[in-house]
């Protein structure tokens, strides 16, 4: 029995572990965190915001309170099955199970919101700009503690770091005119 417990403890924490290479470690976000998203970018009923890297889906209920369709993406199998759990009560909540590096996000997104690690933020960055460029809308992005370089952002709320991606806007991609 104690061979099991050990095999069963080992198999969650490395599955929980595996999803850093892709992103960021699980880390519970605070109360006063979610406030400051909300703050940093009031929602109304016609938004819908994405979470990449959605975790136990505290900002996806958040942003479901605020009226906002939510749609959160989730690597890590337990992290996904608490927050399906967790989110269950929410029509307006959908929660994907994978990388959202291979998906692609909702033709209609309003708002994106990570807290992503720094490393991956110049691959999120064109991900951002080529929907916008394909859709023709606007996307607010909201990123925690980590801003992206060589862009301004539009304003700050604590650790939040609200950006503006526009369609076709190549002044603030790495390519030169």
């Amino acid at each position: 029995m104690l061979d099991f417990v050990i095999y069963f403890v080992g198999f969650i924490v490395v599955s929980i572990g595996f999803v850093t290479f892709f992103g960021a470690p699980y880390v519970p976000t605070l109360k006063k965190q979610v406030q400051d998203v909300m703050q940093i970018y009031p929602l109304k009923k016609s938004d819908v915001f994405v979470d990449v890297g959605s975790g136990d889906g505290i900002v996806l209920r958040a942003a479901a309170d605020q009226g906002a369709h939510a749609v959160g993406y989730e690597l890590g199998p337990w992290l996904w099955l608490i927050s399906r759990y967790l989110c269950r009560k929410y029509p307006n909540i959908t929660i994907h199970f994978g990388s959202f590096w291979r998906k692609d996000l909702p033709p209609d997104t309003t708002v994106v919101y990570t807290f992503l690690n720094g490393k991956f933020m110049p691959k999120l960055e064109r991900k951002l700009q080529a929907h916008t460029d394909k859709y023709g809308k606007k996307i607010s992005f909201i990123t925690y503690g980590f801003k992206i370089e060589d862009r301004e952002s539009k304003k700050q709320q604590g650790p939040m770091y609200l950006y503006e991606f526009k369609p076709n806007d190549l002044r603030n991609t790495n390519i030169k005119i």
